[in-house]
């Protein structure tokens, strides 16, 4: 079990870069992509002059090892009620991922509306969790250990390319503004994989790493425990996978919607994986 935001605190100088420490906690085949935007968010809010995140975008450039990194982070620009920074989180020379994000000022008045309408789904306490659906969870990367996930669907055959799972942390209190966008943020890189391989099914020809992660924060809600992270793959092609995915919470607000964009890779294990799925259908 591991909290988050301890993994994730950043310590940042008055002057020169940032550090951070990349927790082994948070291990899919290197530091997870949306751990590693985590890290970018909070140097940016903690260099920042204002105090709400309205946007983040990044490019994943490498895959990290779980080591210490420098954080550096340049105003760009902007005006009196918002500000454009860039975060760049280097490791030994090579820079792990390279982020724009829009800081904005407390207090902003302007037009009003609320057109999010959520999808009619079962609650988190009418779905069962991944440890007790998988056969094989002891086997699950070390970041399932720290986190819960109730998926709306399970073991179903290939069909519509969706993806929606009711996420919540199991050892990380979240009790302020900057703690919830750390944790959207991370909740919104899920989705794109999980709705590729609903059209698809096991065994998995291709892995699907992320190029990029971007959210647009609308809300927040430090007082949530469940979030459904709801994403759809409409088309894949020429190698890529793109998604557009939402973030509601528990009683129907839109908090947040993203996108992200993968690109295919072979699967260096489905030969070995379509031999047992073979086994299996005997």
């Amino acid at each position: 079990m591991a909290d988050f935001l301890a993994d994730s605190v950043v310590e940042m100088p008055d002057a020169g870069p940032g550090r951070a420490v990349l927790s082994e906690n948070w291990a899919v085949w290197g530091p997870n992509g949306g751990y590693l935007a985590a890290v970018a968010l909070r140097a940016a809010i903690a260099r920042s002059r204002l105090a709400r995140p309205a946007s983040f975008h990044c490019h994943f450039l490498a895959v990290g090892k779980f080591a210490p990194v420098e954080l550096h982070v340049t105003p760009l620009g902007g005006g009196k009620r918002a500000e454009s920074l860039r975060v760049e989180i280097v490791q030994e020379g090579r820079t792990l991922l390279a982020a724009s994000v829009w800081m904005v000022d407390d207090g902003l008045t302007g037009y009003e509306h609320d057109f999010g309408r959520a999808p009619d789904v079962a609650g988190p306490d009418e779905l069962r969790p991944y440890h007790e659906l998988a056969d094989n969870y002891d086997e699950w990367y070390p970041i399932w250990r720290s986190m819960e996930g109730r998926p709306l669907a399970w073991d179903a055959p290939p069909g519509e390319p969706v993806s929606r799972t009711w996420l919540r942390f199991t050892d990380t209190p979240i009790e302020s503004r900057e703690a919830d966008a750390v944790r959207q943020l991370f909740w919104l890189d899920f989705p794109g994989w999980n709705a590729t391989i609903a059209a698809h099914g096991w065994p998995h020809e291709y892995l699907c790493p992320n190029l990029d992660l971007m959210i647009q924060f609308h809300r927040f809600a430090p007082e949530v425990d469940w979030m459904l992270a709801d994403g759809n793959v409409w088309v894949a092609g020429d190698g890529l996978v793109g998604c557009v995915s939402r973030l509601w919470s528990e009683d129907g607000r839109l908090l947040a919607t993203g996108t992200s964009k993968h690109v295919c890779r072979p699967n260096p294990q489905y030969e070995e994986d379509l031999t047992r799925a073979r086994q299996e259908e005997r």
